[in-house]
């Protein structure tokens, strides 16, 4: 049984000048499925990532993906100068414009991840490993049907590794299709596909 194709990356090529980054990379990731891409550092798992989110315009080939889109970059994004309370609002507001944005699957997120005792502290303030909790949260709240996280677990505890991968399960479960992207991929069983990027392509497993 077939399902929905909800990213479609096709003969991807991008260059900087003379250098090639990728060429020819083409994978499909479906409804429901948890795929890992993995890479070395300098492999060019960002400029993919860049070129699959439209941050960044390849050279030839095409992305197809589903517009109910999270994602949780690995950068450091998070406006310092607001309290996490006034991050989940901001963010909840602007993804209210376009999606649903439940208060009682908000309210879950931010006791699972065990947020609460942090509601009124400033993001500057915040401990690497609660960042990027807050991060992954945001990147949730409005239920995507295609996620995209890059190296999404760093900075976590035991505890919270297997409250992120208990969450992947349910949206997974609920038809979601995850890309997650990092340079080792832990624990391979978790994973429907791993992908490799190799040498500016992208190869099963």
């Amino acid at each position: 049984m077939s399902h929905p194709v909800y990213l479609d990356c096709q003969s991807v090529r991008k260059s900087y000048g003379r250098k090639v980054v990728l060429e020819d990379c083409g994978f499909v990731v479906e409804s429901g499925e948890v795929v890992a891409l993995v890479g070395a550092n300098g492999s060019g798992k960002t400029t993919l990532l860049r070129c699959l989110l439209g941050f960044s315009r390849p050279d030839t080939g095409q992305v197809r993906l589903n517009q109910h889109l999270g994602y949780c970059p690995q950068d450091n994004y998070l406006d310092r100068r607001l309290t996490v309370s006034e991050h989940f609002d901001l963010a909840a507001a602007i993804l209210q414009r376009t999606w649903d944005v439940s208060a009682a699957w908000c309210t879950s997120l931010i006791e699972r991840f065990q947020l609460g005792a942090h509601l009124l502290t400033l993001i500057g303030n915040l401990s690497a490993g609660t960042y990027q909790k807050v991060k992954f949260v945001t990147s949730v709240l409005h239920r995507p049907e295609l996620l995209l996280c890059d190296e999404p677990c760093d900075g976590f505890d035991w505890a919270m590794y297997e409250m992120y991968w208990s969450l992947i399960g349910e949206l997974r479960a609920s038809g979601a299709a995850i890309l997650m992207i990092t340079h080792i991929a832990y624990e391979r069983d978790r994973f429907g596909r791993i992908l490799t990027l190799r040498e500016g392509r992208v190869h099963e497993g």
